[in-house]
């Protein structure tokens, strides 16, 4: 995304913090998520806390994009530039983790396996 910013503003960069913050604070609950899996009792709220990370997570980084968007921070899309592929995926994830975290909350482990397909689907470039 930055290497598409032509220029940028505080509010930019303060939404970028807050992603920032999330995904510095995401080794706690995938900690949290590999201790509780030994631990019968704390699976549930362990992979809860992970699914709310990682929602917020993409929420923020969405917001991030359609604030670049709005205030006309990136360069003007050149020829072969994929520039609505962040927006087109947007919907699909956060259904995805939303759902997660709802079966989280009754099957843990499938939960678990939701959330890497989620990576999966994001780090593949599928056409």
């Amino acid at each position: 995304m930055t290497d598409r910013l032509t220029r940028s503003d505080p509010i930019f960069l303060q939404i970028n913090l807050l992603v920032l913050l999330m995904v510095a604070f995401l080794p706690f609950p995938t900690r949290l998520v590999a201790d509780a899996l030994h631990d019968t009792g704390a699976e549930r709220v362990a992979v809860t806390v992970y699914g709310l990370t990682l929602l917020a997570i993409r929420a923020l980084g969405s917001a991030l994009d359609a604030y670049a968007r709005r205030e006309h921070l990136y360069s003007a899309p050149g020829d072969g530039d994929q520039v609505e592929g962040p927006q087109r995926r947007l919907l699909p994830v956060v259904i995805g983790y939303v759902i997660a975290i709802l079966i989280g909350l009754l099957v843990p482990l499938a939960a678990v396996a939701l959330y890497f397909g989620i990576a999966v689907y994001l780090i593949v470039p599928f056409r």
